[in-house]
């Protein structure tokens, strides 16, 4: 399975790091206008809830993505069987066959066995 892709904020990291740089210098540090140590915890602790909330849905996307593939791969083989199975009972060249999606063997393309020269042999290849 992929690794899973995790959303990183580098808003959030230069925030810890200026919140911590204001911790050290005063615990209640007020900068007027609704500029404090508290507030400013608040707002990190907003975002790493809802960083956390995106990465845990992208896990799970991830998870339900990688279900889908193995679903669809085994509905290729049971295409595929069911063409086999029609094809045996009924033959390649039959209205059942055809009805399922399947062409006759006398209506398949056969690739040429001479193929037309191309522009570059016909020019001397300059």
């Amino acid at each position: 399975m992929p690794q899973i892709i995790r959303r990183k904020s580098t808003s959030l990291d230069v925030a810890r790091s200026r919140w911590q740089g204001l911790l050290s210098q005063d615990r209640a540090m007020d900068l007027g206008n609704g500029l404090d140590v508290q507030s400013y915890q608040a707002s990190i602790a907003a975002i790493e809830t809802q960083l956390s909330k995106v990465n845990n849905l992208a896990a799970e996307i991830q998870t339900e993505r990688s279900k889908l593939k193995r679903m669809e791969r085994e509905l290729n083989d049971l295409n595929d069987r069911y063409m086999k199975a029609t094809a045996a009972k009924y033959g390649t060249s039959s209205l059942e066959y055809m009805a399922i999606g399947g062409v006759p063997k006398n209506e398949r393309r056969r690739p040429s066995s001479s193929e037309s020269p191309s522009p570059s042999v016909m020019s001397g290849g300059q």
